[in-house]
Formats: C-alpha cells, sequence, structure tokens
C-alpha cells in the first residue's frame, strides 16, 4: 500500500486543470490510509487485529474449559476475569470503532470522511493518483517495442519492466480493472471522468448498521464507561451482551474496513485477519494453577489483600468533619 507518494503531482497522468482536484484527492487518500493502517495508536486495521485475536483466543480457553469441567479454567475466579474483562475490553473496541466524535480515529468518521469528498474518487484520480498512466496500454506497447529494438532479434525476449510510475502499465492495469469492478462499468466504456456511485458508500454503511455495533457501543456508554440512570438501563435492558453477538459485530466491522480499502484502492485483509501468533499460544495451559502446598498461601494473600480493602475507608469520618471552621467561612 503506498501512502508516501513516489511522483510528484506534475509527474501524474493528469491535466493540469485537474491537478488542484488530484491533489485534494492524495492529500485525502495519504490521511485516509493512515486511520486504517498507520496511526501509532487507533489504526483501524490494528483495533480490528486485536479484537480478533481476542475473540478467537476466548473461545478457545472458553472451550477448553467446556470440554473439561474440572481443569482450572472453570474455577470461578479465572472465569469471571476472563468473562468480564472479554466483554469489557471487546465492547469498547467497538464503541471506539463507532465514535462519531470529530478528530477522533474511528471506522465511522472514516465512511463520515470518504462520503464528504466522494467527487474526488473519479477514474483518473483512482488510477493516476502516484504517477501510474492513463493508458496502459499504450505505455506496454511501446515497451515491448523498445526491448524488441534494444536485442536486434526476432521474436520477444524476457526484459525488467517498471511495474508502476510514469512507464509502468501493472499497476494501472489492475486499478482500472479494481474501478470497473467497483463501478459496474464496461472497460470498453471507460472515460477519465468515471466515478464510483455513492450506492458503494450506502452498502458500507449498512453493512455497519446490520452489524449491531452501535447498540454495544451504547450498551458501553450506559454500562462501561458512564453509570446511566434506571431509565435508560431499561431502554437497552432488551440488549443480551454476549460473545457471540460481540463475535458479529467484529465480523460486520471487519467488512466494512475491508469495503473501504478496496474504495481506496489499498491493501485489504482478506484471508488474513487473524494474526499469526508469534508463540506457543498453549504454553503451560497443561499446568495446574496451584498445586495442594501453595493452598494455604494462596488462602493468606486473598485474606491479606482483601483486609486492605476493608481498612481503606479507616479514618473518612475524623478526616470528614475535622475540617478547620477557616475553611468554611472562606468557601
Amino acid at each position: 500500500m503506498r501512502q508516501d507518494y513516489a511522483y510528484k503531482l506534475d509527474q501524474c497522468d493528469v491535466p493540469q486543470d485537474r491537478r488542484s482536484e488530484l491533489q485534494r484527492f492524495r492529500a485525502k487518500r495519504a490521511e485516509w490510509l493512515s486511520w486504517l493502517e498507520t496511526d501509532e495508536h487507533h489504526a483501524i486495521w490494528s483495533t480490528l487485529h486485536s479484537m480478533v485475536w481476542a475473540d478467537v483466543a476466548f473461545k478457545t480457553l472458553t472451550g477448553l474449559a467446556i470440554d473439561n469441567e474440572e481443569n482450572a479454567l472453570n474455577n470461578s475466579l479465572v472465569m469471571e476475569a476472563m468473562l468480564n474483562g472479554h466483554v469489557a475490553t471487546q465492547v469498547l473496541g467497538i464503541r471506539r470503532l463507532m465514535d462519531r466524535g470529530r478528530g477522533n480515529i474511528s471506522l465511522r468518521r472514516l465512511i463520515i470522511e470518504v462520503g464528504s469528498c466522494f467527487e474526488l474518487f473519479t477514474r483518473e484520480n483512482y488510477v493516476c493518483f502516484d504517477g501510474d498512466p492513463y493508458d496502459y496500454q499504450t505505455v506496454r506497447d511501446a515497451l515491448i517495442s523498445q526491448l524488441l529494438r534494444e536485442d536486434g532479434k526476432p521474436g520477444f525476449h524476457a526484459g525488467w519492466v517498471p511495474f508502476s510510475g510514469p512507464e509502468g502499465d501493472g499497476a494501472s492495469e489492475l486499478a482500472h480493472m479494481q474501478f470497473d469492478r467497483l463501478a459496474g462499468i464496461d472497460p470498453a466504456k471507460r472515460t477519465r471522468q468515471d466515478r464510483l456511485p455513492r450506492r458503494l458508500l450506502k452498502t458500507i454503511e449498512k453493512w455497519l448498521v446490520d452489524s449491531d455495533a452501535d447498540d454495544l457501543a451504547e450498551w458501553s456508554h450506559r454500562y462501561l464507561a458512564h453509570g446511566g440512570d434506571r431509565l435508560s438501563r431499561q431502554e437497552i435492558a432488551h440488549l443480551n451482551v454476549t460473545a457471540n453477538k460481540i463475535t458479529e459485530a467484529i465480523k460486520g466491522l471487519s467488512r466494512a474496513t475491508e469495503g473501504m480499502a478496496m474504495l481506496l484502492f489499498a491493501g485489504g485483509r482478506s484471508g488474513a485477519l487473524m494474526p499469526t501468533a508469534q508463540f506457543n499460544q498453549f504454553e503451560k495451559l497443561d499446568k495446574p494453577i496451584m498445586r495442594e502446598r501453595n493452598r494455604q498461601s494462596g488462602h493468606g494473600r486473598w485474606h491479606s489483600l482483601s483486609t486492605v480493602w476493608d481498612r481503606c475507608l479507616d479514618g473518612v469520618e475524623g478526616d470528614l468533619v475535622s475540617q478547620p471552621q477557616s475553611d468554611e467561612a472562606q468557601t
């Protein structure tokens, strides 16, 4: 995926009177691709990779617990931590991707931003944004003729040719083909001013709506991020927050993100959404969490920590009523 353009604006195969429009497209595309891929903290693909990993990890561990009711994963402390932690982190991730706030990086904001500049998605901009030629066949024919002349012998002979840039034909051809598929245009009827239809964006927006991610984000807002009042909690009492509901929401968000990557002619994640483990993910799972000889020390640690919390409110009343009267007079 190219984000830092290799070619200057005046090297792009776009007429002078339309280069200001191309400049806008290049600038916005670079910004949008950073949202998708390279932002250090909030890149959309990175967020989805983490959520998919967590989904697979959680379901693998709970599967092990279901398969053997006697293993340590069925301990109430372990299961409670797994469930609460998984739901909280996944739903908060969904909420972040669905955020509408200006200045925030989110999938929803990306869709809104692209929609506000959708007139920039012409075939000319789509193909020629970084130096690739519009007419790839003419460039290809010229390169083949040049190879034949340099060789001086009859027949075709192999040689190195650029894939992209002003003398490249391959990237241009792929961009034309992608644009044709997205726009539903016959290749024989291509024009530089062809535009991507807005129905593509509406389809992606529908995937977002159908994912039920908004409901999960609302649940997060009321239960995880803020304390909702009695009425607001009743309004969403019907929402059944389960691992499967979260999984389906992530699928919808991932499909929408892949769709946006296609609109931007950027690298997608088809066939590669789940990160590859760089370690043995089942290491030590065959070992006990606690041996019998550690039971007493475990009890001791539990009671010691419990006592610390029980005593943390000691002295509140004394400190509350011991404020000097002069403080009250000043306020």
